[in-house]
């Protein structure tokens, strides 16, 4: 044992170290904005969310049997809401999974793997759009290295950020400035935003939704899971979910108002990095 854990130790910084020294290979060096683009009558402002830890076996989008996402329900029986309820990740932690999500490699192919070349933020801003990310976990992973952006946990929130954490709906404050703030040229041809979200991040899942936003009780409200219930843990996570439905809804209704008032055409985009045990 001992010496396997200093062979393993040795490869990994090898490995490190190697890709450390060597440049970012390029992708999409001749990405531009399609003929499409030229017939616009207003830009497009894309919204994606990279939410945290959600298992799809807990949404009630996907057939489970508690009331996790009224919200979205609601939106997808009005129309304009697609649900894809069966996906896989990359790997089971954020370290993994974020790269892998934006990389142009399968995960067959070393998308999982320390990143080797630029990835689709790389491409969207050489294509000339406007990328900002905000961030309200431990940082991009390197996703976001090239782009503009935001932590939210350095400008706390009153009533949504205590303990150095913050909610996710956090990251809808002061959108329309932030907005403003990014390069004039880029905005007038198109908008993507990056949320990434603390969304259902363990061991404390009853951090993740407000005191007055839990429906489901009594919750496991320990970081040493052995001390609660089977029932109690799954009550902190499915609340922890039911306040990812409600942040969506804010994203939703706000990207609604950015199209009312002609501003933008928007959309979004929600997936997952990984699920849980």
């Amino acid at each position: 044992n001992p010496m396997n854990t200093l062979a393993a130790s040795g490869t990994l910084l090898a490995e490190r170290g190697q890709h450390a020294a060597q440049p970012l290979l390029p992708v999409g060096e001749d990405a531009r904005l399609g003929a499409s683009y030229a017939a616009q009558s207003r830009p497009p402002l894309l919204l994606v969310v990279v939410g945290e830890t959600a298992r799809a076996q807990n949404w009630s989008l996907n057939g489970y049997g508690r009331p996790t996402t009224p919200s979205l329900t609601g939106w997808r029986a009005r129309g304009g809401l697609v649900n894809f309820p069966r996906a896989s990740s990359c790997g089971t932690s954020t370290q993994v999974s974020v790269p892998c999500m934006f990389s142009p490699l399968t995960r067959k192919e070393g998308g999982d793997e320390t990143a080797r070349s630029e990835n689709l933020l790389d491409v969207l801003q050489r294509a000339g759009l406007a990328v900002l990310w905000i961030d309200n976990q431990a940082g991009c992973k390197g996703v976001c290295d090239r782009v503009p952006t935001v932590r939210i946990a350095d400008a706390p929130i009153p009533g949504l950020c205590e303990g150095g954490e913050c909610l996710d709906e956090a990251m809808m404050h002061g959108l329309d400035a932030r907005i403003a703030a990014l390069d004039p040229q880029r905005r007038a041809r198109g908008v993507v935003l990056v949320m990434h979200q603390m969304g259902s991040h363990g061991p404390a899942y009853h951090k993740r939704s407000p005191a007055n936003r839990k429906p489901f009780q009594p919750e496991c409200r320990s970081v040493t899971l052995a001390d609660c219930s089977q029932e109690e843990l799954v009550n902190a996570y499915d609340n922890s979910i039911a306040y990812t439905d409600r942040f969506l809804n804010h994203a939703l209704s706000w990207l609604r108002a950015q199209s009312t008032n002609g501003r933008f055409d928007t959309g979004l985009y929600y997936v997952s990095d990984h699920g849980e045990s």
